[in-house]
């Protein structure tokens, strides 16, 4: 009953992604800033459905998951007081699974993105590029 939901709210998050989907500009020209504005921006709208605003894993529809979705803020803390920027990168794209995603209840960005109309490949890892650098930024200290 639980997937159901989940696959009806990823749906849905997918469905309003694509059609509020502009075209990605080039990485060219844009600053550490702009990428982690970008990825905020993409987080409010991917992400934070399960793992809240605050990206501490209390989203709205983080009570129909199976798995509590992790507190993204404290992925440094967690490993020492280093972010594993290539492994967070992985598990938005969908290359690695995670233990904290169980059986993979997080949608797969990589393909979600590449979907979209007017994204091919490099602007889709350039939003997994920009939203690991948004998780990167709001580390605990």
């Amino acid at each position: 009953m639980r997937w159901r939901v989940l696959f009806w709210v990823w749906l849905l998050l997918l469905a309003v992604g694509l059609a509020a989907a502009e075209p990605v500009k080039s990485r060219k020209g844009q600053s550490h800033g702009q990428s982690i504005a970008a990825g905020k921006a993409l987080f409010m709208e991917h992400c934070a459905s399960c793992h809240g605003d605050d990206a501490k894993g209390a989203g709205p529809a983080a009570i129909s998951l199976k798995v509590q979705p992790p507190d993204l803020t404290a992925l440094s803390a967690r490993n020492h007081g280093k972010f594993r920027y290539d492994d967070v990168y992985k598990a938005i794209h969908g290359n690695q699974a995670t233990a904290a995603h169980g059986s993979r209840e997080m949608p797969t960005w990589g393909p979600a993105f590449l979907a979209m109309p007017g994204v091919d490949q490099a602007a889709a890892d350039r939003r997994i590029r920009n939203l690991t650098d948004y998780i990167k930024a709001i580390q605990a200290k």
